[in-house]
Formats: C-alpha cells, sequence, structure tokens
C-alpha cells in the first residue's frame, strides 16, 4: 500500500478566520456565513475574487511537488456551483487545481468542507454556533448532490485521488463541550441545533458511498470522516 504524503489546502475555497484574519476585518463576522450577510455583495465578491487567485497558485503546486508531496486535500464548500446565493462559486478554481494537479503529477482528495446548516457548529462548518444540517432533509439530499455533481465533474480525471463525503460531523461528546456551541450570533437561527447523530451519519454515509460508487471508477477512493470533530 502506498504511503501518503499529503497537504490540506485550507482557507482557499472554504475561509476560516484563524487561518486569515484580514480577510473578515472591520466586519465582525467570524464565520463564512456572516461575511456573506455583513458585506456589501459587489464589494466581497470582488475581495473574494481577489482571495482565490492569489491565496493558492499554480507554483504553489510546483512547490508542494518539490516537496515529495503527492496528495493535496481541497476543502471544498456547499455552494461551490454558485446555485446558492449570496455565496459566490469557487468551482472553476478546483477546475484550475485539477489541471495545475496534472501537470506536476500530483492527485486530489476533494473534501466537502460544509453543508447548509453546519454539521458541527464551527466556523469551519460555515457556521458558528447552528448545527442543524442533519435535520432538514432537504438539505441533507442537497449535499448528496452536490458530492454527486462533484463525482460527475471529476471521475475521470487523471488527477482525481477520491472523494472525502463530510468534513467533522460532530459528535455528542464533542458538541456537549465545544467552545462554539451557544455562540451563534442569531440565537433564533440557532434554535434545534445538536450534534450529528451516529445512526444518521451511519445511514448519510452509506447513502452516500451506494451514490458515488455508481458515478466514480473503482480506483477513486471515497472517504468518510472518524464523526469525532
Amino acid at each position: 500500500m502506498k504511503k501518503i504524503k499529503g497537504v490540506n489546502l485550507g482557507n482557499w475555497l472554504v475561509l476560516e478566520k484563524w487561518m486569515l484574519p484580514e480577510m473578515f476585518e472591520g466586519t465582525g463576522a467570524e464565520d463564512e456565513v456572516w461575511l456573506n450577510r455583513k458585506m456589501n455583495p459587489a464589494e466581497l465578491k470582488e475581495k473574494m475574487k481577489e482571495h482565490r487567485d492569489t491565496f493558492i497558485t499554480e507554483q504553489d503546486f510546483a512547490f508542494i511537488k518539490e516537496q515529495g508531496i503527492w496528495l493535496l486535500r481541497i476543502p471544498v464548500p456547499y455552494f461551490i456551483f454558485g446555485d446558492r446565493p449570496p455565496f459566490n462559486g469557487c468551482v472553476e478554481y478546483l477546475d484550475k487545481a485539477f489541471d495545475w494537479a496534472e501537470k506536476y503529477g500530483l492527485q486530489i482528495l476533494i473534501d466537502l468542507h460544509t453543508v447548509p446548516g453546519s454539521q458541527n457548529g464551527y466556523d469551519n462548518g460555515g457556521l458558528t454556533g447552528v448545527c442543524k444540517w442533519c435535520k432538514n432533509p432537504e438539505e441533507v439530499e442537497f449535499a448528496l448532490t452536490v458530492l454527486e455533481r462533484l463525482a460527475k465533474r471529476y471521475g475521470q480525471r487523471e488527477g482525481l485521488y477520491g472523494i472525502e463525503v463530510l468534513n467533522e460531523p460532530i459528535s455528542f461528546l464533542v458538541y456537549a463541550t465545544a467552545p462554539s456551541t451557544g455562540k451563534a450570533v442569531d440565537k433564533e437561527e440557532a434554535k434545534g441545533s445538536g450534534y450529528v447523530p451516529l445512526p444518521f451519519l451511519e445511514n448519510f454515509y452509506r447513502n452516500a458511498y451506494r451514490r458515488l460508487r455508481k458515478i466514480l471508477p473503482e480506483n477513486k477512493t471515497i472517504v468518510f470522516h472518524d464523526a469525532s470533530a
């Protein structure tokens, strides 16, 4: 079995404030959802374009190759395809990542890092203090369709290592002690928040596996997070 030597390209397509606080300066926002709510849409669109154009470039892929690393985990948001206003889609940057990866002999693990309503209540889940995604069947289905669309778009690409179904769904014990729990800006929006039940998650993972495996070639990997975030 080949030893994985990889790196995570965080904060490129999914913002996390602790990685680049200056993106949030002057807004009072702690996460990407609230950044979109607080900033002028036109200004934010321009700011996001500049960020995505410069935060990770082809030169980074060349450097990564030089370090002997061959696997890139790329977190992506649920709005990657630009179909969830007011968020700015970013699929064209993932397209670029595949072009660069294949140029330098690298592979990509696509990680669905956020879902509507959040799967953990962290800023990396897009919405601090809110964790309601698993209670909304329509949004659960939406996440599955995003995974399917990613698989259809990149399944045949040489640079695809695989797809990680969902980043850091939060368990009972972690939710009870997480510093973000109870810290939602909008307390009404946070009503009904809670941990992701294991029976739900097991069913979601099985469903995602069945749907992805119908699309992906057998040599492409499907990854599940351990659900203890």
